[in-house]
């Protein structure tokens, strides 16, 4: 891999020696690496990431977005991860053709400031806090972006409505010959199907504000520069931000860190942690009850069974088409994923008025 990332680099202007390169696995599709360059006495790190195609279908659009974005935070004085141009086009990101066999392939790479990070876990509530304000942040600093700068919008990331469409297709043309497998599953994501859906399809209907959101709110998503408070929490990955509802990212969050996980990984046992889900909640909205409208607040909620199931049917569908989506360690880690989620949207919906009852606290005592 190493001559690849020489490759790059060059091609970005980057002078000096290749020293150290080393995978980085928190994601779940793209390939990222953590590159260390030595140029006389000075040794510097750069993130370069090259794009899995299958996932990232419209790849100049993304990263343009992306540039978009990240100047946007730059010029608002958030800090966030500063994207290296490639030589002296200016360009942020960089095609690259391939030869292979009797064809030619286009790579998309970019190159990215690399931050060093503290290790902190979502098991403290200090830290919860500081993603969830984070995250909060960030929606509230690009609430004022003027509308139509990010390409591509159409319904948004969290289309929880076509998401499930794509799952009934994948079962019923059945394409690896996996769907009799998971007839339990199926069958449990049209139990939850109705209500999921509900949210995305007054969203597509004109119901709430079209937003700029991040759309992948996991903890590994935000970097503690600081091992102390507040922490210097920085969003970063902005492969998925695009116009869409905001709740979706309250609602990721908290599916990505309030789960209490039991079980094995073929039958898992989750249930929601509310105490985790109260502090998301405050952190959130700390730094957003100001800008959403009653609507916005009261999806919150119901956002969280609707990004969670909808995250299901997205793995089961992968499980389904042979896993080209997501990147996976073992031949069932999608189905387990499906299964996973699965439980929690259970657990979750089956204590939806206690979780719309927090949001009401918490935005009544922050407004």
């Amino acid at each position: 891999m190493a001559w690849i990332t020489e490759t790059i680099l060059r091609r970005y202007g980057i002078a000096g020696s290749i020293v150290g390169e080393t995978e980085l696995h928190g994601g779940n599709v793209n390939r990222t690496y953590c590159v260390t360059v030595r140029d006389g006495v000075l040794r510097t790190r750069y993130l370069v990431q090259k794009l899995n195609p299958e996932a990232v279908r419209k790849p100049r659009q993304m990263l343009r977005n992306m540039v978009v974005v990240t100047d946007h935070l730059i010029r608002k004085g958030i800090r966030t991860a500063k994207l290296y141009p490639v030589g002296v086009s200016g360009e942020r990101f960089l095609e690259l053709r391939c030869p292979v066999g009797g064809t030619v392939r286009t790579e998309y790479w970019r190159v990215e400031e690399y931050l060093d990070s503290a290790e902190l876990t979502a098991e403290e509530p200090g830290v919860l806090l500081a993603m969830a304000r984070a995250f909060g942040r960030f929606d509230a600093a690009l609430a004022d972006l003027p509308a139509g700068r990010l390409l591509g919008a159409d319904k948004g990331f969290h289309d929880t409505y076509g998401w499930f469409r794509k799952l009934w297709t994948a079962a019923a043309e059945d394409p690896c010959g996996r769907t009799a497998e998971v007839r339990d599953e199926l069958r449990d994501l049209k139990a939850l199907e109705c209500e999921a859906e509900e949210i995305s399809l007054r969203y597509a209907s004109g119901e709430y504000p079209v937003r700029v959101t991040h759309n992948d709110t996991k903890f590994n998503n935000v970097l503690f520069t600081e091992n102390v408070p507040p922490y210097g929490a920085i969003v970063i990955d902005f492969d998925t931000v695009m116009e869409g509802m905001v709740a979706y990212d309250f609602a990721d969050s908290v599916r990505s860190t309030a789960k209490i996980v039991g079980g094995t990984a073929e039958e898992p046992e989750v249930r929601l942690d509310t105490e985790k889900f109260r502090v998301i909640a405050e952190g959130y909205l700390t730094e957003t009850a100001k800008i959403l409208n009653p609507p916005e607040i009261e999806a919150m909620a119901p956002c969280t069974l609707a990004v969670t199931a909808e995250l299901s049917a997205r793995y089961l569908t992968d499980y389904l088409r042979g896993d080209r989506y997501f990147k996976i360690a073992n031949p069932r880690q999608n189905l387990q994923k499906a299964r996973l989620n699965l439980a929690f949207a259970k657990d979750i919906r089956a204590g939806m008025e206690s979780l719309k009852n927090i949001i009401r606290e918490e935005a009544a005592r922050l407004k």
